[in-house]
């Protein structure tokens, strides 16, 4: 089942969003026999017999994106929230599962675009990528908004229409079904000049970003040449391009404040190594302390100049090295996976600054 879905995989990873980088380490790959089991007991089944319509739907998005039947078990369970869920505990076979409340909102096309968007978390493994690697860290957050940019791709894919798509994002952002909604794309894109002034007020630890941005996502890459011909071999070059233009709002919109408060973070890690650098020279003469100001800023040379001077030449060296252990351990728990890069990185252009 592993070489049908290669097929499927490699499709889905030359539409990857760039900002999805997280990969499963080595993939233990656990029985799903028993979440099948209970789900059976709590759910239902979506099958030909009891749920035509909605089976028909699922089979259509498994063909379209070339996955072999038996990997997919599909449920639906009784609930008013809008909820559709994957789970996958190997890279062969998942289960998906849908709410009531989704179904009851939802058009019938417009549930294959959440049923692709599921489906693209299990070709992409990601549920795999963050169990191998658990944490609460920024960097774990900027990842799981990442992965669903790249899911959304798949759920455009599967359904094969921009509308659709973005019907379906509107209707499970608001709650609201058909009756109440008209979809007007650019109106409803229009709320995003709403929030330039409530940045501070976003969470930097949220797993998914704003339905908003998703959209404006989902038109960027509808844009492409591939998609509007209806082509399937989506160029490395076409995708890039892409990409970049939606890192630009992912960055302006969504990832600011996670990205700044790792910056500050990298930013300490760096002054106490200049501080180290400077305190096993022995001096702190005028030309390191106009560099050290150049790069840090004048206010923070004076903070430094009076911590350093509070104490005696190995207290100094000491204290120092506290404050580098500290900033070290601060950034590792928001940047665990590029921790090891970043500080390397951050070391070379100190030394390079400072001899």
């Amino acid at each position: 089942m592993l070489d049908e879905l290669s097929k499927a995989r490699e499709f889905s990873e030359s539409v990857r969003y760039s900002g999805d980088t997280l990969r499963a380490d080595d993939i233990e790959r656990r029985d799903s026999n028993g979440l099948q089991s209970f789900f059976s007991l709590n759910s239902l089944l979506i099958s030909p017999l009891v749920t035509p319509t909605i089976s028909n739907s699922v089979n259509r998005v498994i063909d379209r994106l070339q996955i072999p039947q038996e990997s997919v078990k599909a449920y639906i369970y009784a609930s008013s929230e809008i909820q559709a869920e994957c789970y996958a505990g190997n890279d062969v076979d998942c289960i998906i599962r849908l709410s009531s409340g989704l179904i009851d909102i939802l058009e019938i096309e417009e549930i294959e675009f959440v049923i692709g968007h599921e489906l693209g978390h299990f070709l992409y493994q990601h549920g795999l990528a963050i169990a191998s690697k658990p944490s609460e860290s920024l960097e774990f957050s900027i990842q799981k908004r990442a992965q669903e940019l790249s899911a959304d791709r798949i759920g455009l894919l599967a359904s094969k229409s921009l509308d659709v798509s973005i019907r379906a994002m509107m209707k499970t952002m608001s709650g609201l079904s058909t009756k109440y909604l008209k979809f007007d794309i650019g109106g409803f894109l229009s709320q995003l000049s709403n929030t330039e002034n409530f940045k501070s007020q976003l969470d930097a630890n949220s797993s998914h970003p704003s339905m908003l941005v998703r959209c404006r996502a989902l038109l960027w890459f509808s844009m492409s040449d591939t998609f509007k011909s209806g082509g399937s071999n989506y160029p490395t070059g076409e995708v890039d391009k892409l990409n970049i233009q939606i890192e630009k709002d992912i960055d302006k919109y969504v990832d600011t404040m996670a990205r700044n408060k790792i910056n500050a973070l990298k930013r300490d890690v760096s002054l106490w190594l200049a501080a180290k650098l400077i305190v096993e020279d022995g001096s702190f003469d005028k030309s390191e302390q106009e560099q050290f100001a150049k790069i840090f800023d004048q206010e923070t040379l004076e903070k430094l100049k009076k911590f350093l001077s509070s104490f005696d030449a190995d207290s100094a060296k000491k204290a120092v090295n506290e404050n580098l252990e500290s900033s070290r351990s601060n950034l590792y728990k928001e940047i665990p996976t590029s921790f090891e890069k970043e500080v390397g990185r951050i070391e070379k252009e100190v030394k390079l600054q400072f001899h």
